[in-house]
């Protein structure tokens, strides 16, 4: 039996790699790398210079205003407790606008985030609207929501209370987007194969699994929004906003010194107690 001739060349052996070659690819591509890295640096020097200039920052002015922070400094000593009851009550106004900001956000947030998600979505082509809007009410700020609504309901803690709650629904309904994607689908492929539908393999396999993420960014959009509620008061919606507010157009630093120790230790606490929450749900 005769056998196949083969084909040309194919007992030649294999030529080495042109070493000399490959060297100068690679060095004309790490010129090309870093040609590129200068560039961008350069170009982000130019911004920052342009920045800086556009703010009109001024290292000497600030120098020469240093003496007159440190008065200040000086005369927030000591704090003038006289009107603890009044700041206690104002303190807990800026608590329970962020306590029903956060909620109403959760609230809100939980079926956008269904509906945006990707491995829940039940009609992918409302996702893309959906993500349009949940982006348009991350970009206005919470002060800017409760000062329009302060026009819309007038002055108090309501109008504080809706601008947080429609700035965090965009904030916390993509997080909670990104929690629900993140879920295995080993997990969800296991409940279908039992002929579940689309209600109870949301029920069944996608809460249970992504309840302690939501639980996790709903605690930390809280504390966020417990910080940002103190400001609040600057546009009229209430809370120890405003007091903080007056004492700095008095320049009562006693006064001062009192409201800003309590939103310290309000802060704090609220830090402390949802890091430990959310430690637990790990």
């Amino acid at each position: 039996m005769t056998h196949p001739a083969p084909p040309p060349g194919a007992d030649e052996p294999a030529k080495p790699p042109d070493l000399p070659a490959l060297l100068r690819v690679w060095r004309r591509d790490a010129r090309r790398r870093r040609g590129w890295r200068c560039a961008w640096g350069l170009a982000l020097l130019a911004l920052l210079a342009l920045s800086m200039s556009e703010a009109k920052v001024s290292p000497v002015e600030f120098v020469r205003r240093l003496p007159q922070l440190g008065e200040w400094l000086v005369r927030l000593w000591p704090p003038d407790l006289s009107e603890l009851p009044s700041f206690l009550s104002a303190l807990w106004e800026t608590l329970a606008i962020a306590v029903v900001g956060t909620a109403f956000a959760a609230a809100a947030a939980l079926p956008l985030a269904v509906c945006v998600a990707r491995t829940t979505a039940p009609w992918p082509w409302l996702s893309p609207p959906l993500r349009a809007l949940l982006n348009g009410l991350r970009a206005i700020d919470t002060a800017i929501f409760a000062l329009l609504f302060v026009a819309v309901v007038g002055l108090g803690p309501f109008a504080g209370a809706l601008g947080v709650a429609f700035h965090t629904t965009g904030s916390m309904a993509k997080l909670f987007a990104e929690v629900l994607e993140g879920i295995p689908q080993e997990t969800i492929e296991a409940v279908e194969a039992t002929g579940a539908g689309r209600v109870r393999t949301f029920a069944f396999a996608v809460l249970p699994e992504a309840t302690p993420g939501l639980i996790g960014v709903g605690l930390y959009l809280w504390e966020y929004n417990v910080r940002s509620s103190v400001v609040l008061g600057i546009v009229g919606a209430g809370g120890i906003g405003y007091e903080l507010l007056v004492s700095l157009k008095l320049l009562d630093f006693p006064r001062l010194a009192a409201i800003l120790i309590l939103i310290l230790v309000m802060v704090s606490l609220i830090d402390a107690l949802s890091a430990f929450l959310r430690k637990r749900l790990k």
